[in-house]
Formats: structure tokens, sequence, C-alpha cells
């Protein structure tokens, strides 16, 4: 009974200081919790410190400073870091209490350029997490390179956590590096990120656009555009420094025509003089086409190129587009394509594509960066002279560098429904949507 009554004793004891343990961790939970909901006790500080930020902005960095006056900051107890849904900006007191002045300037800096570069707008159907460190990857580069700048004019630091890249931003795009995230990280669940063999932290600080409708979307779009105008308007190009040309083209988007259009207007060039778009086909007025009436075709068009991206910024869905489409123009028109996909290097061709099926039985099998010059060597090199051009895109193709002046005219580059806006004086060739 002795041996009984010792193992019970100290089963009680085991059992009493567990019990205890959890309560603990419960309460010590509970107090956290407590402490993260509640107001902030220097909130009233927080708030000084970020009006004199936009004053000191305005004064040295008069576009920042002139978006920081018009975008709304807005304390919120419910936000666990600082994030936006593309209308305005969010921060918990809590955790800008854990930061010194400079370093929160430097989150609503970090939250600013997510709007303007509308990376809320931009995710589509991608990973989350993954998106959201290939962005901040993006601001935090744009931030860092003007920071040695901004020192002496407002106060500003990067914080200790954050997204940061190992060397200094070269103005890739979040998508070319949330292509490179998903290629090391497949597997990888939870919070765990790795970029180039080092962990990154995530934060989740960008609100995607998918609970708007298409509607409320574009109203913020346009919103956007028109305030990142008037800065421009008011402060001149000399006001604009630093700003990425992917935010001043905002000024100045081109009109994007269906490219179906586009290809038609060529077309209808090679018809004879019988035809008149005094009397259009008929039939093709319900899709928005202006076809010339009854005359007849020459011959049917035998060297159409069509130059599909595969870089790793192109979603399925965004390919599927591509290829449908390429589909229902060979259905439209007699005429017939040399499919070539691309992304560094131009590969997986197919030639005299004529079948309406094996269109979309053509794919790629390779994916990787993004380099539009490679489509113009490939040109070159093959000493080919299509008759028109069609480039199909998201528009994160980098710079063009080869001379195209020959091509201009008989090429359509096609920008994808959600990528990126081009400039209207871009100089590839017409400008077309899908």
């Amino acid at each position: 009974m002795g041996f009984l009554d010792s193992f019970l004793n100290q089963l009680n004891d085991a059992l009493s200081n567990a019990v205890d343990s959890a309560l603990g961790t419960v309460n010590n939970s509970a107090a956290k919790t407590a402490q993260y909901m509640s107001p902030a006790p220097d909130s009233e500080k927080i708030r000084q410190g970020l009006g004199r930020f936009k004053i000191d902005m305005m004064k040295h960095s008069p576009f920042y400073g002139d978006i920081l006056m018009k975008v709304s900051i807005i304390e919120d107890t419910s936000v666990r870091t600082a994030q936006t849904d593309g209308t305005c900006i969010r921060y918990s007191p809590f955790f800008f209490t854990q930061l010194k002045e400079g370093q929160r300037n430097y989150v609503i800096l970090h939250e600013v350029l997510h709007i303007l570069l509308m990376h809320w707008k931009r995710a589509g159907e991608r990973d989350h997490r993954l998106w959201n460190v290939a962005c901040d990857f993006v601001v935090n580069g744009i931030i860092d390179n003007m920071i040695w700048k901004l020192r002496s004019a407002a106060k500003i630091e990067r914080p200790s956590v954050g997204c940061f890249l190992p060397y200094r931003y070269n103005g890739t795009s979040a998508e070319e590096y949330y292509a490179r995230l998903l290629k090391e990280n497949k597997g990888n669940t939870g919070n765990r990120v790795a970029f180039e063999g080092k962990p990154v932290v995530f934060r989740d600080d960008i609100i995607e656009s998918d609970n708007m409708t298409e509607e409320e979307a574009a109203i913020v779009t346009a919103a956007i555009r028109e305030m990142v105008n008037d800065v421009i308007k008011r402060r001149g190009t000399s006001g604009c420094m630093d700003v990425p040309s992917d935010i001043l083209n905002l000024k100045e988007t081109a009109r994007r025509l269906p490219w179906n259009k586009l290809l038609a207007e060529f077309l209808t060039e090679r018809v004879d003089e019988e035809s008149s778009y005094f009397t259009p086909e008929r039939k093709y007025i319900h899709m928005g086409l202006i076809v010339p009436g009854y005359g007849k075709i020459d011959d049917e068009l035998q060297d159409i190129w069509a130059f599909v991206d595969c870089s790793g910024s192109i979603r399925k869905d965004e390919l599927e587009k591509f290829m449908t489409q390429l589909y229902r123009i060979a259905k439209e028109f007699k005429c017939h394509f040399n499919i070539a996909f691309w992304d560094t290097k131009v590969k997986d061709i197919y030639k005299n594509v004529s079948d309406k099926e094996e269109i979309l039985k053509c794919k790629p099998t390779h994916t990787g960066g993004t380099d539009i010059n490679c489509i113009y060597s490939y040109l070159s090199e093959n000493k080919i002279k299509p008759e028109v051009m069609i480039i199909l895109t998201d528009g994160y193709f980098g710079e063009l560098k080869l001379p195209i002046r020959n091509l201009r005219k008989k090429t359509i580059l096609v920008i994808s429904e959600k990528g990126r806006e081009i400039d209207a004086k871009n100089n590839i060739g017409r400008l077309a949507c899908l």
C-alpha cells in the first residue's frame, strides 16, 4: 500500500503541475491578446511622427509626399502589422510601438509602393505567401535604392525584420521573383519561404482584391491613375526623380484594342477593291468586328508568327487564354500560324499549324526568365520576315534593346487581362488586349 500511495501522490502532483502549466499558457496567451488588441500607449506620438514624415517628404521627395497626403493611413488594432488593399493603409498601433520612427516611415512608404504598383490587383491565382514575398522584394528594393538620398531629409530606416534581397534591386518584376520563389519552394508549407537557399520572413501585408467586384477594382485602379496623373501634372518630371517607370507610366496608358480587330484590319488590307467598309459583313458585327463585305483574299497569309510568352511570370490560365485566342482567330479567318514559345530564348516551335485543333495541342516544354529581345534575335538568325507578328505576353518582358524598325508596323503586342500596363509610347507595335 505504501508504494501505491506514493505512486498516486506523484501522479496527482504531475497532473496538478500539468494543469497549472496549461492554465498559465492560456493566461499568458490571453494577456498577450489583450495587449495586442488594446490601443498602443503612444498612438498620438505615432500619428504625430507620421505627420512629420508626410511634411518632410513633401519638401524633399514631392511625388511621394503628395501621394502620402492623398492616401488614408488608418490605425487598426485588428491588423497584425501593416497592410493595404489598394484603397488605404492600415497599421497596428501595437506593432508600430515596437518600431523606431524611421522604421515606421519605411513601412508606410513600403505600403504606398504596394498601392502604386497595384500588387493588390496583380496577385491573380498565385500562392498568397510567395506573392507577398516577391512584392516585398520589389518595394523594399526600391526604397533601399533611394534611402540614402532621403536620410538627410526625413527619418527613414529599414526595419530589422522583412523580406529583403541579398543584393541591390535591379528592376526585376514581382512576377519574375514569384516564378523563382515558386520553383525553389515547391513542397514548402506554412510560413517557411526560402530564396537562393536562405530563409526569408513572410509578412502578410497585401490584401488581395478577390473580395472586390471587377467594377470596384476598376474604380480603385482609375482612382490610383488619376492620383498619379494629378501629382505628375503639378510637380513635373523634376519632382518625380527616383520614381519607378512602372508607376510613372500609370499617367499615360495606351488604349488597348481587342487584338482580333487589329488582325482583322491587317487581313482586310489584302482584300481586293470590290470589298468595301461601307457594306460590312453582317455576321461579324455582333462580335465588334468591322470586316469588309464580300470580296476575296488573294491568298491565305503564309507567314503569321505568334510568339507566346511562357516565362515564369505567366500563369496557367493566361497561357490557356493565349492559345484559345489563337484557336479562335484561326477559326474565324482562313489563316494559319507559326507558333513559338519564348522566355529568354525561343523554343518549342510549331510551324504551319493550320488545323485549329492542333493549335490547342501546342505547348511549351520550358519556362524561365523573360527577355523579349530573344524574339528579334531568333527572327534575324533564321532570316524570317513575318507578314504579321503577334506577341502574347503579360508585359513583364524586360527592356527592348534590338532595333526593330521594320517590324513595328507588322507587330501586334497582346497584353493579358491582368498584365502590366504598357506606356502608350511603347515602340514595339500596336497595343492590344485579350
